[in-house]
């Protein structure tokens, strides 16, 4: 086995720390089972669905157990690993899930769940899986899972080191929950600002057009305050499409003119985009139907990710998959960019049973729009900036955490990097297992 050891840790197989599981019950027709699923990357089991004995084609069927390893045959190469979990005791699974148990006297579970989280265990998965395609038909066998090899540290190293990721992995799953949270708490916030305005008065309302359609932002909204207006974007914002210049010219793109592609879909995430994956040159914009647009225009994706918008904080160029809109002077393009991220349900009404997403030009000149006051329209996109500018805080903090646990998990696991003893002795001698 031509595996690195470090100092004092043992090579061995998978097979030397855990064990087949059988477990196979008879299906009853009239039971009712809960079937097991397992995410890819890592992710672990979940509960699918549960069905009736009666509606499921195989004679028999698999009973889980708190603590088993689990993988699924066909995407173990998309490292469709993990752990069954206390909240899963009761459930079942197909033989498409194979059934483990760890050596309590050799490996810890949790140790053993990271190991299979790293991507080396999915790559061997991809290497030894067989069949006709990797999409529908490669499997991984229970034997040849067993025969990857594993690099064990000594049993207190091997919790210690699985508490230090868990501990990463908490704070995680802590920020990930808050990012849900401020979301949530943006959409209802704009739902209220973008139909009921800021003020806390009890303002006069007049009544909105029964076929009002384009530009809605939230269902049943019948009334709005009476010194809104709803008005047909192009009136108040000048409609400019993107081009792309001919690729085949390289001269064209000899230059540092932001140019916004579907590249820069990460970028639409933010209040503001001033940089690009790509940029053309003078001579580009000069023999294309490319122009170069100001400061303040917001940028809508048509295609592909519909309806990601951002402000541009600098003149930039736009390829054809973007809508750009110049907003006059009775427009906030903050409050523009703010009404287009609210509305995702009228994009994806749009592009509904499209194989392709696609919003036609033609359809953003019946765009409608709700225009309250200008001054009104600054202070709502000053609130929806401000819990875009808080959630973008938190998913750079997101991605720079789960990068740090990458890398470390990496060294840990390697043993290039080891943990010191005083952390390791706090695992010896634990009770119920052997360190």
């Amino acid at each position: 086995m031509s595996v690195k050891v470090p100092k004092g840790w043992t090579a061995v197989r998978f097979g030397d720390a855990m064990r087949l599981e059988g477990r196979r019950e008879p299906i009853d027709p009239s039971r009712s089972y809960k079937l097991l699923g397992v995410r890819w990357y890592g992710n672990g089991a979940f509960l699918r669905e549960e069905r009736i004995g009666q509606g499921l084609s195989a004679h028999h069927i698999y009973r889980v157990q708190p603590g088993d390893v689990i993988y699924n045959r066909l995407f173990a190469w998309k490292g469709s690993f993990g752990l069954v979990g206390d909240d899963l005791a009761d459930c079942y699974v197909s033989n498409e899930f194979p059934l483990f148990s760890a050596r309590l006297d050799r490996v810890d579970p949790q140790f053993l769940l990271r190991v299979l989280q790293h991507p080396r265990t999915s790559e061997r998965a991809d290497a030894f899986s067989t069949g006709t395609t990797s999409i529908s038909r490669n499997r991984l066998s229970e034997d040849d899972f067993l025969h990857f090899p594993l690099v064990l540290p000594p049993l207190a190293e091997q919790r210690a080191i699985a508490k230090v990721l868990g501990t990463v992995e908490e704070a995680i799953a802590k920020i990930e929950a808050l990012i849900v949270a401020l979301v949530d708490a943006k959409h209802a916030t704009m739902r209220e600002l973008l139909t009921r305005g800021v003020r806390r008065e009890k303002a006069p309302m007049k009544r909105l057009p029964a076929r009002w359609v384009l530009g809605r932002v939230a269902e049943g909204i019948t009334h709005i305050p009476a010194d809104w207006d709803l008005v047909t974007l192009t009136k108040v914002a000048k409609l400019e499409s993107g081009h792309t210049p001919d690729r085949k010219e390289p001269t064209y793109w000899d230059g540092n003119i932001p140019w916004i592609s579907l590249q820069d879909a990460d970028a639409l995430t933010k209040v503001t985009i001033s940089e690009s994956a790509e940029a053309i040159g003078a001579l580009g914009l000069a023999n294309s139907s490319a122009r170069m647009l100001p400061v303040g225009t917001v940028v809508l994706q048509r295609t592909a990710n519909v309806g990601l918008a951002s402000v541009m904080g600098r003149e930039m160029c736009t390829s054809q998959h973007f809508a750009n809109w110049i907003c006059g002077n009775k427009l906030d393009p903050y409050y523009l960019q703010q009404v287009f991220r609210h509305m995702s349900r009228e994009w994806e009404r749009l592009v509904a049973g499209s194989v392709l997403p696609d919003i036609y030009m033609g359809t953003f000149k019946a765009l409608q729009i709700l225009l309250p006051p200008l001054a009104e329209q600054k202070k709502i996109g000053e609130v929806g900036v401000a819990f875009d500018l808080r959630i973008e805080e938190e998913r750079s903090t997101l991605t720079a955490l789960s990068e740090n646990r990458k890398a470390l998990a990496q060294e840990l696991l390697s043993g290039r990097v080891r943990l010191p003893d005083s952390m390791i002795a706090h695992h010896r001698d634990k009770a119920g297992q052997a360190a």
